[in-house]
């Protein structure tokens, strides 16, 4: 796990240093906040650049105290703790990229607005579509995940078996999956601050259906 550890630390902490490197080159003050529009809004002092990269690191410390706590409280064999730890690991890799991307956007769109060079960019499609991609990873991901009281879709009837486990996490990766790749195509016909509502509705929507479908599944097999 040390690999992954350091993987973890140094895409957590390089957007500090990335955004420390580009302030150098910013002016004072520059934008902070675009309306739906995708329009400047608020303009402010540069150093307020940091705020993101603050809050990964406080993600990245939420992975890896969630991380060893299930290290140390689960009771699963080794091998099906160590499958868990591992998907763990690949989750919380793929989330702080994500963030990492972002962070590198909001930098460039900062200095090209403040500098006023042309700059036609979609804030909001560009974030769609490193979400979505995310949730892709994390979907393919989801399958492999033990069945634990730490990890993965945890409720009363997926608790009773292997196969309940399997079938309830599987759907719901298919989910992630299929939200993922249709957040990127509607994102790139709709685009606007109107394709991150209908995300956000897709996601939740193929959740919803997916654990409906598990719960039948499951329990039309125990009957």
């Amino acid at each position: 796990m040390k690999l992954k550890n350091k993987i973890l630390f140094i895409l957590s902490f390089a957007p500090i240093i990335i955004t420390s490197i580009a302030l150098i080159f910013m002016k004072d003050i520059v934008p902070m906040h675009y309306n739906i529009n995708g329009e400047v809004d608020r303009w402010s002092t540069k150093y307020e650049n940091f705020i993101f990269p603050a809050i990964i690191i406080v993600f990245y410390l939420f992975f890896i105290i969630y991380i060893k706590y299930y290290s140390v409280s689960n009771t699963d064999d080794v091998e099906k703790s160590k499958s868990n730890i591992n998907v763990l690991y690949i989750v919380a890799t793929a989330i702080i990229f994500a963030f990492d991307i972002l962070q590198c956007i909001f930098l460039v769109m900062a200095f090209a607005k403040s500098e006023n060079l042309s700059l036609d960019l979609d804030i909001f499609f560009i974030i769609n579509c490193v979400l979505s991609i995310a949730y892709i990873i994390i979907g393919n991901f989801m399958p492999k995940v033990k069945r634990s009281s730490v990890v993965g879709v945890r409720t009363s009837w997926t608790m009773n078996s292997d196969k309940a486990w399997y079938i309830a996490n599987r759907n719901a990766g298919i989910a992630f999956v299929v939200s993922g790749i249709l957040s990127i195509i509607e994102s790139s016909i709709i685009g606007g601050i109107l394709s991150t509502f209908i995300m956000i509705a897709v996601l939740l929507i193929s959740l919803i259906i997916s654990y409906i479908y598990s719960y039948i599944r499951v329990t039309k097999r125990s009957m």
